[in-house]
């Protein structure tokens, strides 16, 4: 999680776990471990795009994590956002019009 968990209220907190998980279930959402079967895996927040770059708590950017799957993440942008971005862009677009 990118902001100190102080920063979320017990209420908030509960909030966006009840969201996300009616949203994609109860499974990490990288490695798609299931939270129920292993009561011990740590479930996290995490910022889809990362914090720095879309800051806030908006639900449409929170999933949520194992916190294996969290930390090997890190600040790194998902590869199928990558992918997304360089299809988007093509080489006339970057090309400079004199």
């Amino acid at each position: 999680m990118s902001t100190p968990r102080e920063l979320l209220t017990e209420e908030q907190r509960a909030f966006f776990q009840c969201a996300i998980s009616a949203r994609d279930g109860r499974r990490c959402f990288y490695c798609r471990r299931n939270f129920r079967r292993r009561p011990m895996r740590r479930k996290t927040f995490d910022h889809y795009v990362p914090h720095r770059y879309w800051p806030g708590w908006d639900l449409d950017n929170l999933v949520l994590a194992c916190e294996r799957c969290n930390l090997a993440k890190a600040d790194s942008l998902p590869w199928p956002l990558v992918w997304l971005l360089l299809a988007t862009f093509t080489q006339d677009r970057w090309e400079l019009t004199a």
